[in-house]
C-alpha cells in the first residue's frame, strides 16, 4: 500500500543516462491533504488476463472490497477490465466467458453498483460501474476501441478507451477522464512493438474522441488534423491505462527464480532484491526514455511477478518453454489533479489464469493541482 505518495524514485530505474523523479507530488501540505479528503472521486481498476477460461466465483470474490459500507468508506467507480476473456475467433453474439465475468462483476458490487459501460472486443472486455450515489454527478460517458493485431486488424491485441465526465461537487465543473484497458504485443523482445501499440491506441482514441469531450483538431484548409495522442492526453484531468501491458524483466529465469526465493524466505531483504529485479522491468525503462507512456507514473509495486503461473497453481512456469516471471499485468496513471494512491496489489489466491489479477484503488483529488516536478540529468563527465 501507498499513502499519499506515488512509487518511491528507487523502485523506477533504467539503463538510461536519465535519473527518474517523482512526477507528482501527492500531498504537499495540511490544506491540500483536507481537499483531497473533502473532494474527491475514489476510483478502484482491475486488470486481469482470464487465459480463455472463465473464472470460479471464489477468485473473483476481491471485487467485493470495492464496495461502499455503512460509512460511506468504498469506491464511486469500479472499473473491470479482463484479456483473454474469450477465444479469438468470429462470433456473432457475446461469448459465455463475457457474459459471465458481467454477471461475476454485478454480483460481488452488489445492488448499490450500477454498470455504466461494458464492452468488448475480441478476448478485451470492460465494464465500468458507478456507485448510485454518484449517479447524478456523470455527465457523459462514451466509448471507442481500437485493434492492434496482425495488421491491426484481428481483435487479439489492441484496447477499449472510456471517455467519462463527471461533475465536480465544490466547483460543478466537469472533470474529464480516460479509462484504458488494453493488451499490447506478447513476448519478451517485443518491446518496439508494445512501444507502437501504446502510441497506436492514444493516437486512434484522439481521433474516435467525442467533439464534446474534445474539440477535433482542424488544419487551415478545414480538413482533420494528424492525431498522435499528446493532445488527448494533455488535456485529460485523470488519464488511467490499465491491462497485460506484456512488458517482460530481461534477466535469466534462473536469475529471477532465485530472486524471488530469496523474497519469501526473507522479508526484510524483500525490498532490496525488488528493487534488483525491477531495474530491468522493461515498462519502467520504457517510461524513463521516454519511448511510450511518457507522463505516466506508477504506484509502488511490492507484489511479486504476475505472469506466468502453472494454472492453478502458485508455481511459475514449468513447461519446456520456462518463460521468465514479469509483471506484464499493470495500472499506470496520469494526472493533472492530485493523485493518492490507496493500494496497489495482486490477489495470489486467485490462480485459474496463468496471471494474477492487479487491483488499484486511487483518490483523485477535484480541484487540487498536482505539483510537477521537472526531470533532472546526471551529471556526464567529459
Amino acid at each position: 500500500k501507498m499513502n499519499g505518495r506515488l512509487s518511491d524514485d528507487s523502485e523506477g530505474h533504467s539503463n538510461t543516462s536519465v535519473e527518474v523523479v517523482s512526477i507528482t507530488d501527492i500531498v504537499s501540505s495540511d490544506q491540500d491533504r483536507f481537499k483531497m479528503d473533502d473532494d474527491c472521486l475514489k476510483l478502484s481498476v482491475v486488470t486481469w488476463n482470464l487465459a480463455e477460461k472463465a473464472p470460479p466465483e471464489e477468485d473473483a470474490a476481491f471485487f467485493r472490497r470495492f464496495r461502499k459500507d455503512s460509512e460511506g468508506e468504498g469506491s464511486d467507480l469500479v472499473l473491470i477490465g479482463a484479456q483473454e476473456c474469450e477465444e479469438i475467433k468470429p462470433r456473432r453474439t457475446e461469448g459465455h466467458r463475457s457474459r459471465h465475468l458481467r454477471r461475476l462483476g454485478i454480483m460481488m458490487l452488489g445492488k448499490d453498483y450500477v454498470p455504466l459501460a461494458i464492452h468488448s472486443l475480441g478476448g478485451i472486455q470492460c465494464a465500468l460501474y458507478c456507485h448510485h450515489d454518484r449517479l447524478g454527478d456523470v455527465e457523459m460517458i462514451n466509448i471507442a476501441d481500437v485493434t492492434c493485431g496482425v495488421g491491426n486488424v484481428l481483435h487479439n491485441k489492441g484496447a477499449i478507451g472510456l471517455f467519462l465526465k463527471m461533475k465536480c461537487n465544490s466547483s460543478g465543473r466537469a472533470s474529464r477522464i480516460l479509462l484504458v484497458t488494453g493488451h499490447l504485443a506478447a513476448h519478451v523482445k517485443n518491446v518496439d512493438a508494445r512501444n507502437a501499440d501504446f502510441h497506436r491506441i492514444v493516437s486512434e482514441l484522439e481521433a474516435q474522441a467525442p467533439a464534446r469531450f474534445l474539440r477535433p483538431k482542424m488544419n487551415r484548409d478545414g480538413s482533420p488534423a494528424e492525431c498522435d495522442g499528446s493532445r488527448l492526453l494533455d488535456s485529460m484531468d485523470h488519464v488511467f491505462f490499465a491491462g497485460d501491458l506484456n512488458y517482460r524483466v530481461d534477466l535469466p529465469r534462473e536469475h529471477v527464480e532465485k530472486c524471488i526465493v530469496d523474497m519469501k524466505r526473507s522479508p526484510s531483504r524483500r525490498g532490496k532484491l525488488m528493487s534488483k529485479l525491477l531495474r530491468r522491468d522493461q515498462l519502467l525503462q520504457t517510461i524513463a526514455s521516454g519511448q511510450a507512456f511518457a507522463g505516466f507514473d506508477e504506484g509502488k509495486i511490492s507484489f511479486l511477478p504476475t505472469f506466468k503461473f502453472d494454472k492453478g497453481s502458485s508455481d511459475y512456469d514449468t513447461s519446456h518453454k520456462q518463460r521468465v516471471p514479469a509483471w506484464t499485468d499493470r495500472i499506470l496513471f496520469r494526472a493533472k489533479q492530485k493523485v493518492r494512491v490507496c493500494e496497489y496489489e495482486s490477489v495470489a489466491d486467485s490462480m485459474h489464469s496463468d496471471h494474477r489479477p492487479v487491483l488499484g484503488t486511487f483518490q483523485l483529488g477535484w480541484g487540487v493541482e498536482a505539483t510537477k516536478k521537472k526531470a533532472r540529468k546526471r551529471r556526464r563527465s567529459r
